[in-house]
């Protein structure tokens, strides 16, 4: 993709994207109505009973991982079930496709203000089209869009012409509350200012909500320890997990070495502007991650649909293939594809790629204002 502002459209673009934006929203449509629900959809059954039937939430069910944010929306999709005659796995999948669209816009806001509409609306296409949202959103029915969402609102309160840090901190803290995907972020946009002073206290909000949503049920800490604190994803099927096969490796290794290269990606990534700062902090933790879900797999794909790239295209088709393998309707696994560990080397030549394009923009010396806006803060 060109690096400079272009402020108008090709002619037949608007018609071109309208037709794509409407090919997405279909097929993303049609996979969840096909979607016959899983193990999580089932999950999300359960939490909802317990509200229904005065149950208490992380006490009475192992099937619950994350703050207390999610089971909300949860609620709202329930209600949402009841007035549109659904069930709730097609309500939850309408509500996740609802903050897709929002990322979708989010991501032209941001594109488009540094290359111009075309860009705006290519890199919010990519993203909408992309096969890896659409399976983790519409046939997965997990929510780590939602949390994506708020990321990339926040890289754009950060990186306009006019900071916005109270903005961009209010952001953080939601996308850390739905999900603590996005767990060391607050700490980069912190070291790169853009949560303004003073920063050892504007670091700790999206912390201290994340836990004062907890307190509600403090009762129940020990429920709450095992199943968020403690939850790790499958176990030595991915990266570095598998020392855990070795005999006599602890298990604290494997998180211990994801703490250590988060600690040096936030060091190394504080003179990248921070959408691609951003993008390469989830691309670290997805090396280095203990542990791995399918849902995981999309992290990335929102921020890198504005930089684009053979990184980029070859980390979609890899996992979106390795989905397809490890998540068939009927539930089976099919003997061949890039199982676990493709989406592992696919995220691991992806970091490389963007390093070599980080290299590369330096290089060049910033000619021209795009170019220099992508190698240091704006």
């Amino acid at each position: 993709m060109p690096n400079g502002r272009v402020t108008t459209l090709p002619r037949g673009a608007p018609t071109l994207f309208l037709l794509g934006f409407v090919l997405a929203l279909a097929i993303r449509l049609l996979v969840l109505w096909q979607f016959p629900g899983n193990y999580d959809t089932r999950s999300w059954e359960e939490v909802v009973g317990l509200f229904e039937h005065g149950g208490e939430l992380y006490r009475d069910t192992d099937r619950y991982n994350s703050s207390p944010a999610w089971s909300l929306l949860l609620q709202v999709a329930a209600a949402l079930a009841k007035a549109i005659g659904s069930d709730l796995r097609f309500s939850v999948g309408l509500v996740l496709l609802l903050f897709d669209g929002l990322t979708a816009a989010t991501l032209y806001r941001i594109a488009a203000s540094r290359w111009g509409p075309f860009r705006g609306l290519s890199a919010s296409l990519l993203f909408f089209l992309n096969p890896v949202s659409i399976s983790i959103s519409s046939a997965h029915g997990q929510f780590d869009g939602v949390s994506v969402f708020f990321l990339t609102l926040a890289v754009l309160f950060a990186s306009g012409r006019v900071k916005r840090p109270g903005a961009t901190l209010v952001s953080l803290s939601a996308s850390v509350l739905a999900k603590h995907m996005t767990w060391f972020h607050p700490i980069l946009f912190t070291l790169k200012g853009k949560l303004g002073r003073p920063r050892v206290l504007t670091v700790l909000v999206p912390y201290l909500v994340f836990g004062l949503s907890f307190v509600p049920y403090l009762r129940f800490w020990r429920d709450i320890r095992a199943d968020v604190f403690e939850y790790r994803g499958l176990r030595s099927f991915y990266g570095i997990d598998a020392l855990l096969l070795i005999p006599g490796v602890p298990d604290w290794l494997a998180t211990a070495i994801l703490a250590i290269a988060a600690a040096a990606a936030l060091i190394l990534l504080r003179r990248v502007e921070i959408a691609r700062a951003s993008l390469l902090l989830f691309l670290t933790v997805l090396v280095f991650s203990p542990g791995i879900g399918r849902q995981y797999f999309v992290w990335p794909i929102a921020l890198g649909s504005l930089f684009g790239g053979p990184g980029y295209f070859v980390y979609t088709a890899v996992s979106a293939a390795s989905i397809f393998q490890l998540a068939r309707p009927a539930g089976e696994d099919i003997a061949f594809g890039p199982g676990w560990y493709g989406p592992w080397w696919a995220a691991i030549g992806w970091l490389l790629w963007e390093v070599r394009e980080l290299r590369g923009l330096r290089s060049a010396g910033a000619k021209s204002p795009a170019e220099k806006s992508l190698r240091s803060p704006p």
